[in-house]
């Protein structure tokens, strides 16, 4: 597993058990503002770390099919027509 999938998994685990915290210190009537407050915290370093992996993935998999494109239509058509293609089919 890579780095930042192993980062993402931490981080999800990190916020879920602060959020069973939050609730259980709730229910047991103790003061959780701080608690509370690294909850939400967690959660939003979470979507952070969520947005990166994601985004880190579309880039690698936009490089992999940009290779398969040159080595499938390269030898057929000529590697600056297969460069052409990758890019009108993997534009953004």
């Amino acid at each position: 597993m890579e780095f930042s999938k192993k980062m993402l998994v931490l981080h999800i685990t990190l916020s879920v058990l602060l959020c069973i915290a939050t609730v259980a210190g709730t229910l047991m009537g103790r003061d959780v503002t701080a608690l509370g407050a690294l909850a939400g915290a967690s959660l939003l370093t979470d979507g952070a770390w969520g947005g990166f992996y994601y985004w880190k993935s579309k880039n690698e998999n936009r490089a992999k099919y940009a290779q398969k494109f040159l080595i499938r239509f390269a030898d057929k058509y000529g590697a600056d027509i297969a460069v052409r293609l990758a890019e009108i089919v993997l534009k953004d």
